[in-house]
Formats: C-alpha cells, sequence, structure tokens
C-alpha cells in the first residue's frame, strides 16, 4: 500500500509538471530548437513561475522515483510509469481543454488492462 501512494504521487507530480509546462509554452510560444530564437525563448522560460513550479515538481517526483527504485523491481516498477500517461491523457482533456480522441480513448483502455496484468503478476 505505502508504494502504490508513493508511486501515485510520483506519477501526479510528473503529470501536473507537465501540465505546468504545457500552461507556460502556451504563453511563451513555439520553442523550436533549430532556431535562432532558441535563446530568447529560453531565457522568457526561465522567468516563468510554471516552468520552475514544474521543475521542483518533476524533482520532487524524481526523489520519490528513487524510493520506488530502492524498494521495487524495476521489471516491475517501470511498467506502472506508463499510469502517467493514462493521468496526462485526462489532464490534457480536463485543465487543457484537448479533445478526447476514441482511438486515444481505446489505447488509453489498452494501458489500463497493461497495468492491471503487471499488478496481477505481483501478487
Amino acid at each position: 500500500m505505502r508504494n502504490a501512494m508513493v508511486l501515485l504521487m510520483c506519477l501526479g507530480l510528473m503529470v501536473t509538471a507537465q501540465v505546468f509546462w504545457k500552461t507556460a509554452l502556451g504563453r511563451v510560444g513555439v520553442v523550436d530548437v533549430m532556431s535562432s530564437s532558441l535563446p530568447s525563448r529560453v531565457v522568457l522560460l526561465a522567468r516563468s513561475w510554471r516552468i520552475l513550479a514544474g521543475l521542483i515538481m518533476f524533482g520532487v517526483a524524481t526523489i520519490l522515483w528513487f524510493d520506488l527504485l530502492s524498494r521495487m523491481e524495476l521489471s516491475l516498477l517501470y511498467p506502472f510509469m506508463s499510469g502517467s500517461y493514462v493521468i496526462a491523457f485526462f489532464a490534457g482533456w480536463f485543465f487543457l481543454g484537448e479533445s478526447p480522441q476514441p482511438l486515444r480513448l481505446v489505447g488509453i483502455a489498452i494501458i489500463i488492462v497493461g497495468i492491471a496484468l503487471v499488478a496481477r503478476s505481483s501478487s
């Protein structure tokens, strides 16, 4: 139960960081790594509280991940990271106004089945 709670916190922080970054990028605009405007975009990103908050969240998620890695087998733990895809799908839908495409819903269902199968293998 403890590991499940830490994993959910880890996944939640990772996805929340992504939502923060996505909203910050909506204000800054496209970040094109092949463009000469990249340095100015990076400066704008560095000044964004959303980018900084996301970095902190990702850092905390990394520490939680270390905790999990020290307690569980990687081959069991890592498939649970696909739960972040499921959470991100719903976060994009509810918080960013992204539309839930039917094929994406099928893919999310397949991921959930996969997570359930991995979870059963640990029993």
